[in-house]
This record gives C-alpha cells, sequence and structure tokens, in this order.
C-alpha cells in the first residue's frame, strides 16, 4: 500500500509530539513494506513561497513545500489553494492508496482535502488536537490562560486578531452587520464564521477521524463530527532501543529526580513546575528537577524559568536536547512531570516515560487525566504550585510511593498495532 503522511512540519528541526510519532509511524509502515512519502512545509526565506522540495528523513521521502509565513488573509490558514496545488502534484506522482493527515495548518488546509477528494483517495486523520475547531493552533486555550470549553468566532477573534486579515472580503458591505459588536475584531469574527463553514464541507472528505484519547474524540463528537467517522485508537511506540543506558536506580539517600520534556510554553505548564519546585523547600540533597526545552521559543516563559532557577538550588534548566539521546534523558529519572495547562489528548511523553519504567505526576485534566487512570501516575488540580509540591515532598520523602507507582505502569501500545490498524483502514476504504 503506498501512504503518504500529511503534517504541519517534520523532522529534524520540529521535534513536538505529532512530528515524532509520524516519523514513528512512517518508519513502521515502511518496515513492514508499505511504500511511505511524507508532506510537509517549511519556513525558508531564501527559497520563494510556494516551491516544492525533496529530501529524505530517515529512508523516507520528504517532499516540502517552501512556506514563509506570507499570506494576506487569515484565512488561508486554514484553506490555502496555493499550497493544495503543491499538494496536487505530489498526490499526482506519487498515487497514493491512501492519505493519513497528522496536520493540516500551513499545508493547505481544506484546500488539501479537496484534492485529495477530487482524486477519490481515501483520508484518514489523526487528531493530535483540536486545529478542527480551534484557530489558535488548535489548542483551545485562550490568551487568559483558561483551557476553552468550546470554541465560538466572536470569542475566538480575540485569539487570532494579530494576524493578516482582507478587510474588503470581510466588510460591512460584504457581510452586513455580524459581530458588529466586536468593533475592528468583527473582520476577525467574520472570517472565523467561514471557517466553521468551510471545516463543516471539509469533514465529508475525510473517510475517518482517528482519535488517541476517548476524551479529544467525545469533544469532537460533541462539536458535530459524526461518530460513525470516528475510531478510538491510542497511539502506539516503537520498543525502547535494546542498547539503550541501564536505569539508573535512585539510591537511599539520593535526591528525588524529576524532570520536564517538552516545549517550554505557557500552555504546557513548566513554569508551574519550576514554582513547585521553589515552594516546596526541598534543597538540592532532596530534590533535582531538571527542564528540557528550547528558553528561546517563548522568551517570556523561558526568562520566568531563568529568574527561577537562580534562587533555586534544586532546579536545574538543561535546554533542549538531540532526540538520540532521548534514552539517556530517561534513564536518569524517576519522575516525569507533565503538568500542561491545555486539554491535551495523549501526550507522547507520558507514553515514553512508562516504557522506560518512569511513573509520571500530571495535570487531572483532559487525555492526561484519561492516562493517569490506568496506572503509574499521579494527577493533581491543572496550574496547583502548592498541590505539586505537596506531591513533591511526598515523592521525595517516602521511596515506597514512588516504588507502588513504578509498580502501576500500565502496557504501552507497540507501533505494530498501528501498522495493522491503517492496513485494516486501507483496505476498508478501498473497497
Amino acid at each position: 500500500m503506498k501512504i503518504l503522511q500529511v503534517i504541519h512540519d517534520y523532522l529534524p528541526l520540529h521535534t513536538a509530539g505529532s512530528e515524532i510519532y509520524t516519523a514513528h509511524l512512517s518508519r513502521a509502515l515502511a518496515d513492514a513494506g508499505h511504500d511511505v512519502a511524507v508532506f510537509t512545509c517549511e519556513e525558508n526565506r531564501a527559497l520563494q513561497q510556494h516551491t516544492l522540495t525533496e529530501r529524505e528523513h530517515d529512508g523516507i521521502p520528504v517532499h516540502e513545500a517552501i512556506y514563509n509565513r506570507i499570506y494576506h488573509d487569515l484565512s488561508e490558514q486554514w484553506n490555502d489553494p496555493k499550497m493544495a496545488v503543491l499538494f496536487g502534484q505530489v498526490l499526482d506522482r506519487f498515487r497514493p492508496d491512501l492519505v493519513h493527515v497528522q496536520g493540516l495548518q500551513f499545508v493547505g488546509g481544506t484546500s488539501s482535502l479537496k484534492a485529495a477528494a477530487e482524486r477519490d483517495i481515501p483520508v484518514v486523520m489523526t487528531l493530535h488536537e483540536y486545529w478542527w475547531l480551534c484557530p489558535r493552533a488548535g489548542l483551545m486555550y485562550d490568551l487568559d490562560g483558561k483551557a476553552c470549553e468550546r470554541a465560538t468566532s466572536a470569542a475566538c477573534a480575540r485569539c487570532v486578531d494579530i494576524y493578516p486579515i482582507d478587510r474588503e472580503r470581510w466588510s460591512d458591505t460584504a457581510c452586513g452587520n455580524a459581530h458588529a459588536e466586536l468593533g475592528d475584531r468583527r473582520w476577525f469574527a467574520r472570517a472565523l464564521d467561514q471557517r466553521v463553514r468551510d471545516m463543516a464541507e471539509a469533514a465529508g472528505w475525510v473517510d475517518r477521524f482517528r482519535a488517541p484519547s476517548r476524551f479529544l474524540g467525545e469533544r469532537f463528537i460533541a462539536a458535530g463530527l459524526p461518530r460513525e467517522k470516528l475510531v478510538f485508537a491510542d497511539y502506539g511506540f516503537p520498543a525502547p532501543a535494546a542498547d539503550r543506558p541501564a536505569r539508573v536506580r535512585r539510591a537511599r539517600g539520593d535526591p528525588l529526580r524529576v524532570g520536564f520534556v517538552g516545549t517550554l510554553s505557557e500552555y504546557k505548564g513548566a513554569d508551574v513546575l519550576a514554582h513547585a519546585v521553589a515552594r516546596s523547600g526541598l534543597g538540592a540533597a532532596q530534590l533535582s528537577a531538571s527542564i528540557h526545552g528550547a528558553l528561546d521559543w517563548f522568551p517570556e516563559v523561558g526568562a520566568e524559568l531563568v529568574a527561577l532557577a537562580a534562587t533555586t538550588p534544586a532546579l536545574h534548566l538543561r535546554g533542549p536536547f538531540d532526540p538520540a539521546r532521548r534514552e539517556g534523558i530517561y534513564a536518569e529519572l524517576d519522575l516525569l512531570v507533565v503538568p500542561s495547562l491545555w486539554w491535551e489528548n495523549s501526550p507522547l511523553t507520558i507514553h515514553e516515560a512508562w516504557q522506560r519504567g518512569v511513573p509520571v505526576l500530571t495535570s487531572d485534566l483532559g487525555g492526561m487525566a484519561e492516562l493517569a487512570a490506568q496506572g503509574g501516575a499521579r494527577v493533581f488540580p491543572p496550574g496547583d504550585v502548592e498541590a505539586l509540591a505537596a506531591l513533591l515532598v511526598e515523592l521525595a520523602g517516602d521511596p515506597t510511593v514512588l516504588d507502588a507507582l513504578v509498580a502501576g505502569i500500565p502496557e504501552v501500545r507497540p507501533i505494530a498495532d498501528d501498522v495493522v490498524l491503517f492496513e485494516q483502514l486501507g483496505e476498508q476504504l478501498r473497497r
């Protein structure tokens, strides 16, 4: 079977969860005998926007469209016919039996789905987040730092009013008095009304939506996606390397080693962990907390972390790491902390930690809470520094609590199960 993976960014420059999962699945499908390629985009100001380039990653062909974030209207974030032309060229050249969408922003959006539908190519979309519902990168997380219960054009206009907008297209003359009460934001709300309509139409061009968590899937069903189009299946993962470093077990009297691995953004909550370490009162002899991530991607968060680390001996900022070092990072942790403030789906880091015998502390929210209910984890209210600090004190002081968490770690779904899933979907949808 020929399978084209579609993702907004890709390795090696982009190493968030969806990119890593796409690479895992691509490799596993190729190893199972399938012909796999990737369509993605990249910013490169040395090349003209909407130029199509080619490269390889881990032996997988990558068709990379240049997208320099140059556009004149907000709607191009979810409906970009020019990018879809490039996508169509790849479809015609590669002629896939199945398109697997992992991300649509910047790679044509609904226009690319339409291009696949026009060629009668089945489409499966894995819902990594809420992009289908939320124009703020699918976060369902507002500018005030709150997880959104639902997306509405009027409310979401506040999150996107920094982007280019075609005022003539969304003018009072063209759109009447819709959202007039929003003043200058009315153009953005009108564009988002169109986004809702575009997504409703595009749902007909996707044959199956795959939800890695029950939580996320049910939210999409509540928002109007047909239940019969949803397939519930958590992520599969390749087995850890056989030659990985042995776990460095915590010796009696050693500090509890906790870590954060991920993007240092306000919605990922690394600052929640940092404040909890400071609030715990634990010294470097009792606790060693390592935060792994790039400090310059979200400068305000980075500056806050630097200031806290300067006055908190138990807090260490380790910076980003090459994926090749991932095994060594986990080998030196007793505990992973996933303190996200948004409706996480099924965080890859939780699965990675579990595979390596590392239990988790995580926010009692969304897919994080769903995973934690399986065992191998404790939860705390999202953003609750005091509650997280209390858990750190408890675990640092009583090794038996950590032992019980390790004993409760559940099995992680193997990537081979995902290969079977997409083989089955491919067969069903090509009939």
